[in-house]
C-alpha cells in the first residue's frame, strides 16, 4: 500500500580524521556534522579515525612491548584507536538523541588483501549497513581497519580511513563523499607555511595524485575513480569543499571562511548550560559575549565560557551581539526579549515552542521587516529535526509522537513503574520540567503541531483542544501512545491506541517518531529523541551552525573574486 512506501533518501559518507578529532571533547564536531546532514534529509554512513596522536601512542606501545611482531599482530593493537573513536562517537549520538549504530570493519566483512599494514579493501557486505540506514538513518564505521581473508586484523595505511570512507561509498553506490579535514580544501601549497596561496574548487584524479599527499591519501583517489565516485575535501561545517573527481582542475583565490558569530543566551537551565558546552570546542565560528539568567552566582563555572552573565536579558537584547538564543520559555519576558532583539538588527534562535505556536507570524513579519533571520528548529522534537524535513516535502498530513516526556512516562508504566514514579524518573533524567502539566495534558504537543503549521505555511484549520487530562495517563493507559495529527482541516492532541506493529508501538522512552504523508503517497519517518539536555542543545546549536553556514556563504560571495585558472 502506498501509505507504507518510504521517500528515498540519499546516502552521504562522511569522514572524520585525527586532524579534527582533537581529544573527546572535539568527537561532538562529529555529531554536529552528521545531524547537520540528518536535518537535510540525507542517510549518514560517518567513517572515524583515531583521536589526534592516538595511533602514534598505540605504535610506540607495540614497539615497546614487541617490536619484532608480525604486521597482523602490531595491526591488531593499532586498530584499536579508531575501534575507540568510533564507540564513543555512537555513545555521544545517543546522548545527543541521534539514532545510530556502530557497526566493526569485521562484522561488516571488509576484506583487504595485501601488506597487513597497508592494506587494500577488495569486498564488503553492505547488507548491515543498508540495514542501520533504513531504520536509524546513521551508521559509524571504524575506519583504517580491515580483515584478510583468514580473520586477521589489517590496516590500510596512512591516511586509510579515507580509503574506508571511499571504498565504502562506492559500494554503496552514495551519491556524495565528504572527507572532514581540519582545511577548507586542496591547496597548491600549505596555507599554514605560504601566503595566499590558491585553492582548488575542482581537481582531476590525475593532479590529486600529484599533491604531496598530507591531506587525501593517493590509495583512495585510485579506490574513488575505479568507482567514479567524486570527493568532496572540506572543513566542519563548511559550504564549498573541494571537488575531485573526473573534472577539469580550477583553482580560486576565494576560500570557504568561517564567519565568527558573536552569541548571547538567555536563559542557562538544564539547555542553556548545556549549549554552552556545546560551543566550546567552536571558538572560530562562534564567541560567546553574554547571557542572562536569575541567579547568576549559581553558574560561576560558565563564567570563563560567556564573559558576563547578568539579569538583564533586555540589556543583551539591545547589545552588540549578531545572535540572541532565547531559553528562557513561556510568553513573557521572552516575547518582549525577542522583539527587542530583532529591531535591534539581531538573529533570534528560540527553543520556545509557546513562543512560537502564538505569536510565530507576527515575530516572522518583524524579522522580515529588519533583514535577520528568525529559527526555532528545537521547539519540536528536541532532537527529532521535524521542521527542517518539512521544508523539502510536500506533506499533506503527520502523525506521530512529538512529547518526549508523555512517550517516556507512558513506557515506563507500561513495564509496571507506578505513575509517580515514572514522573520522578523522567524529572531526574532531564524528560520532564518540575511541573510536567503541559506535557501530560496534552498542550506541549499542542504547541508543536501550531509550529508545524506556521512552518508548512497552513492556515484555517480547526484546533481541538487536547483530549488528555493528566490523571488519564494511569497503569489502564499503558496500551496507548500520545498521538499528534495535523491537517489543513484539524489539528489534534489525544491517547490513542496503535497497531503493534506500527513504527509507533515501538518506540523506546523518550523517542519522538513523525510520519510525513507526502502528497504522492509516500511516507517519511523521522525518529530522535524529543527531551532532555543534549537533544534540545543539539537543535538550537544545529540552528546556529545552519545561521553560520548561510552567512559565511553570503560573506564568500561578497569577497573579491580573485583569479580563476583552470588546467586541462
Amino acid at each position: 500500500m502506498a501509505e507504507h512506501t518510504r521517500t528515498n533518501e540519499p546516502t552521504i559518507v562522511l569522514k572524520f580524521g585525527g586532524s579534527v578529532l582533537l581529544d573527546q571533547r572535539h568527537l561532538n564536531l562529529a555529531v554536529h556534522e552528521i545531524y547537520r546532514w540528518r536535518r537535510d534529509g540525507y542517510r549518514v554512513v560517518a567513517v572515524v579515525s583515531a583521536l589526534q596522536g592516538e595511533t602514534e601512542s598505540l605504535i610506540h606501545l607495540n614497539q615497546c612491548l614487541a617490536p619484532g611482531s608480525t604486521p597482523t599482530a602490531r595491526a591488531s593493537l593499532v586498530g584499536l584507536g579508531e575501534l575507540k573513536s568510533g564507540a564513543l562517537l555512537g555513545l555521544l549520538l545517543d546522548r545527543a538523541g541521534v539514532p545510530a549504530r556502530v557497526l566493526s570493519p569485521a562484522a561488516l566483512g571488509l576484506i583487504c588483501q595485501g601488506d597487513g599494514l597497508n592494506a587494500d579493501p577488495i569486498e564488503i557486505d553492505t547488507r548491515l549497513i543498508e540495514l542501520g540506514l533504513e531504520h536509524d538513518g546513521v551508521v559509524v564505521v571504524p575506519g583504517f581497519v580491515g580483515i584478510d581473508t583468514q580473520g586477521r586484523t589489517v590496516t590500510l595505511g596512512r591516511g586509510g580511513s579515507d580509503s574506508t570512507a571511499v571504498f565504502i561509498a562506492g559500494k554503496l553506490g552514495a551519491c556524495r563523499c565528504r572527507l572532514i579535514k581540519d582545511v577548507d580544501g586542496l591547496y597548491e601549497a600549505d596555507p599554514a607555511t605560504h601566503e595566499q596561496p590558491d585553492r582548488y574548487t575542482t581537481v582531476s584524479y590525475d593532479d590529486a595524485l600529484k599533491s604531496d599527499g598530507s591531506i587525501i591519501q593517493y590509495k583512495s583517489i585510485n579506490i574513488a575513480r575505479s568507482f567514479g565516485v567524486e570527493l568532496e575535501l572540506g572543513r566542519f561545517n563548511g559550504t564549498g569543499p573541494t571537488i575531485i573527481g573526473d573534472r577539469l582542475t580550477q583553482k580560486h583565490a576565494q576560500t570557504d571562511r568561517v564567519k565568527q558569530l558573536s552569541v548571547v543566551i538567555c536563559g542557562l537551565g538544564t539547555v542553556g548550560s548545556g549549549l554552552v558546552e556545546q560551543l566550546a570546542p567552536l571558538g572560530r565560528s562562534f564567541n560567546i559575549i553574554g547571557a542572562s539568567c536569575r541567579t547568576p552566582e549559581k553558574h560561576d563555572s560558565l563564567v570563563a565560557s560567556t564573559n558576563e552573565i547578568t539579569t538583564d536579558s533586555l540589556a543583551l537584547a539591545t547589545g552588540d551581539a549578531d545572535v540572541l538564543v532565547e531559553l528562557i520559555g513561556g510568553i513573557e519576558p521572552a516575547k518582549q526579549i525577542v522583539e527587542t532583539a530583532i529591531r535591534h538588527g539581531k538573529h533570534v534562535i528560540t527553543a520556545n515552542k509557546a513562543l512560537i505556536a502564538e505569536h510565530g507570524q507576527e515575530l516572522h513579519r518583524l524579522a522580515e521587516e529588519h533583514g535577520v533571520r528568525l529559527l526555532y528548529s528545537a521547539s519540536v522534537g528536541g532532537g527529532l529535526p521535524v521542521l527542517e524535513r518539512l521544508r523539502d516535502l510536500d506533506a499533506s498530513s503527520i502523525s506521530g509522537i512529538l512529547n518526549g516526556t508523555s512517550q517516556y512516562v507512558l513506557s515506563a508504566i507500561a513495564d509496571g513503574v507506578p505513575y509517580a514514579q515514572a514522573i520522578e524518573d523522567a524529572q531526574r533524567l532531564g524528560y520532564a520540567e518540575a511541573d510536567p502539566s503541559r506535557d501530560l495534558d496534552g498542550r506541549d504537543a499542542l504547541d508543536k503541531l501550531r509550529v508545524i503549521a506556521l512552518q508548512l505555511g497552513w492556515a484555517g484549520f480547526e484546533i481541538e483542544p487536547p483530549a488528555c487530562d493528566p490523571a488519564s495517563i494511569q497503569p489502564e493507559s499503558a496500551p496507548h501512545i500520545q498521538i499528534a495529527q495535523i491537517s489543513p482541516l484539524r489539528a489534534s492532541v489525544q491517547l490513542e491506541a496503535v497497531d503493534a506493529g506500527s513504527p509507533l508501538a515501538g518506540l523506546g522512552a523518550a523517542d519522538n517518531l513523525v510520519q510525513i504523508h507526502n502528497a504522492d503517497g509516500s511516507v517519511v519517518a523521522v525518529r530522535g529523541k524529543g527531551a532532555g539536555r543534549w537533544p534540545t542543545s543539539e537543535s538550537v546549536l544545529g540552528d546556529l551552525l545552519e545561521l553560520s553556514r548561510d552567512l559565511g556563504k553570503q560573506s564568500n560571495q561578497d569577497a573579491p573574486a580573485g583569479k580563476e585558472i583552470a588546467y586541462a
